[in-house]
């Protein structure tokens, strides 16, 4: 509008000139205040003002035009407009000046045109809008453009499609799998060239998800780090990221960077995916950061502009969400299936002994036997069958406990072999019943130790039990103490059938039941529950195992500090 002011003022002014040869010089004086105040309003717009001729050549070149071109205003002056414009649209904007220039209509506003798009010193294209304008001159006709470069405000419209995709995207599924692949393969290439994604698994561990699901020698390569797996001791600053919560941008990566920041197994493969850039950023979901995602950039013409990184931490946002809600949904299904296994078991495991107190109160109630032996058999029954409830109630209860990190710990001085004999004393005549020799292999001088006697007990009786259910009649097993480097390490040792080791982490999780070859059934808490007391006394339980050479369960408790 204060263009067009000044034009209109410009006319009058010219007219009165005309009128009033009497007034020329007072005139003239108004004609050149008016062409200054219009130069200056030319001069300070942050719109591109760019004048043609009828050959196309540059007549009129403002600072806004050579700040949004890159051209010195001397430079752009007398130039073709082709110098403005990207060659693969230069004879359709012809086309388009030419059926301007005969048509009546005088001037087209910004919005009236198609897609325009401009062309930089440096050789790169821009989105803009325009508006032009005609009028006829002493030396022909004029065009004056008015340009505004819609880069940022482009790039925004594209963002915000962007993430409205990405939001939709992430929404689809709540299986944890298929989340963190999505958020992986959302991130390219909108975000970067490749992405891999770390997060941090119920268990503490790490996971790795990489980018790609085609068969792209990048992609491949990045499915093969993703295999090798991640750890807390590698010398990767995700691992830094993930710690703090704090991204971390890193440029003009080299063979000596990843060299000093990869694992030397994996060096070789970051490498042949060449990558020159790394932004990392954090994923906080629920309060907590739940993993870090990596953007990585190939191609040397792109850049992690500031432009960029904020849209990363934008994407971030919503992608901790879902990765969190979808850890929220697995914790969900992972208690309906512990929901509906404690049920099973309870169903089961308490029926059988219900249903034998129930045969024998009734023969005592209906037809009691006369012989004492008889009725003293039953009441053994009776005893046996509320103890085998009462140990499967106890087992519930300390699996609910060892959940919640509430496992009761009444702490003592002991000595380890008492341990050991107290346990063994409890199966002397259930393992002399199938001719399994039960040996005692205890290290001389074993410190004292400070632990919960009832509770390491258990743990003992609890893999003493599963060595009797798995170790054939006329078997052996050894129970052994000995200490080194601050801790006592206890172990049961049977010559059983023996453990698979694909199966040796399966088999320390709740209610799981290996295959035929045990002696009794169980409720498969034994070994879970023996874990959680051991690593509650700070101790760790592990085992060794092949099929059909027996098996070696052995823990450790940390020796009781000397008294000051």
């Amino acid at each position: 509008m204060p263009i067009r002011h000044a034009l209109a003022n410009f006319a009058r002014r010219f007219r009165a000139f005309a009128q009033h040869p009497g007034d020329q010089e007072r005139i003239v004086a108004d004609l050149r205040a008016s062409e200054a105040k219009f130069s200056g309003i030319l001069a300070i717009a942050a719109d591109a003002i760019i004048t043609v001729n009828h050959g196309e050549r540059i007549v009129h070149f403002n600072d806004g035009a050579a700040v949004i071109f890159g051209y010195s205003i001397e430079e752009a002056l007398g130039k073709p407009l082709d110098l403005l414009l990207p060659k693969r649209v230069r004879d359709a904007h012809h086309g388009h000046m030419a059926r301007f220039a005969d048509s009546p209509v005088p001037a087209r506003r910004m919005g009236e045109r198609r897609q325009i798009f401009g062309l930089r010193r440096d050789g790169t294209e821009f989105p803009a809008e325009a508006s032009i304008s005609k009028l006829i001159g002493p030396d022909g006709m004029l065009f004056t453009v008015v340009l505004r470069d819609i880069t940022d405000r482009r790039r925004t419209e594209e963002d915000e499609r962007y993430m409205g995709g990405a939001a939709t995207e992430l929404a689809r599924s709540l299986d944890y799998t298929t989340v963190l692949q999505t958020i992986t393969d959302l991130a390219v290439p909108r975000l970067a060239d490749a992405a891999v994604l770390d997060v941090i698994e119920p268990d503490g561990s790490l996971r790795r998800v990489a980018s790609g699901a085609d068969e792209s020698p990048r992609s491949l390569l990045l499915r093969e780090i993703a295999r090798a797996g991640f750890t807390w001791e590698s010398p990767s600053p995700i691992i830094d990221v993930i710690r703090r919560g704090k991204s971390e941008l890193f440029t003009n990566i080299d063979d000596d960077w990843i060299e000093s920041h990869e694992e030397i197994a994996l060096v070789a493969a970051w490498r042949t995916v060449g990558m020159h850039s790394m932004y990392i950023v954090p994923l906080v979901g629920g309060g907590r950061t739940v993993g870090a995602l990596s953007l990585l950039l190939v191609d040397p013409k792109r850049t992690f502009t500031q432009a960029v990184t904020a849209l990363v931490d934008k994407f971030a946002q919503p992608a901790a969400l879902s990765l969190a809600n979808a850890e929220l949904y697995a914790t969900t299904q992972r208690a309906n299936t512990a929901r509906e296994e404690v049920l099973g078991i309870v169903s089961h495991d308490l029926r059988n002994p219900l249903s034998a107190i129930a045969m024998c109160a009734r023969v005592l109630r209906e037809t009691p036997p006369a012989d004492i032996a008889e009725r003293a058999a039953l009441l053994a029954t009776i005893g046996e069958s509320v103890d085998a409830m009462n140990r499967l109630i106890q087992d519930l209860v300390d699996v609910a406990s060892i959940e919640r990190g509430r496992l009761s710990l009444e702490r003592s001085e002991v000595a380890p072999d008492r341990l050991i004999e107290r346990a063994a004393h409890m199966f002397s005549v259930e393992a002399t019943e199938h001719g399994i020799a039960l040996d005692q292999d205890i290290a001389t001088m074993l410190p004292t130790i400070r632990v919960d006697e009832a509770r390491i007990v258990q743990v003992l009786t609890n893999l003493i039990r599963n060595s009797i259910k798995f170790t054939p009649n006329g078997g052996r097993i050894t129970l052994s103490a000995a200490s080194s480097d601050g801790v006592v390490q206890f172990a049961v040792t049977d010559t059983g059938v023996g453990i698979d080791p694909s199966l040796h982490q399966r088999i320390f999780e709740r209610y799981w039941h290996t295959a035929g070859s045990a002696r009794t059934g169980g409720t498969g808490l034994g070994l879970s529950i023996a874990k959680g007391i051991v690593e509650a006394h700070g101790g760790r339980l592990t085992v060794e195992s092949e099929a059909g050479a027996g098996s070696s369960f052995s823990f450790t408790v940390p020796v009781m500090p000397p008294q000051r």
